[in-house]
């Protein structure tokens, strides 16, 4: 499968399962963002894997808002 210049949002990509699986799409050549909350850790993750960081709940709707806007949207 060609993932080159995919988009891919990953939540809880600032630990286990999440970050793994955002290292090897940004391995693969796609543009990823993690999102989690815990600024410190989800910055430190993406700044090792070379992906942009959103912190966000998924359980809160707004940030979840938020976090599309940022992705899709990102100069609104």
């Amino acid at each position: 499968m060609n993932l080159v210049d995919a988009t891919a949002l990953i939540t809880g990509g600032s630990s286990g399962i999440g970050l793994a699986i955002a290292k090897s799409l940004v391995q693969a050549g796609s543009k990823v963002a993690i999102t989690g909350r815990d600024r410190g850790r989800l910055d430190e993750a993406a700044r090792a894997i070379g992906a942009h960081a959103i912190k966000a709940d998924v359980s809160n709707e707004e940030d979840v808002k938020r976090t599309y806007r940022e992705l899709f949207h990102p100069k609104d």
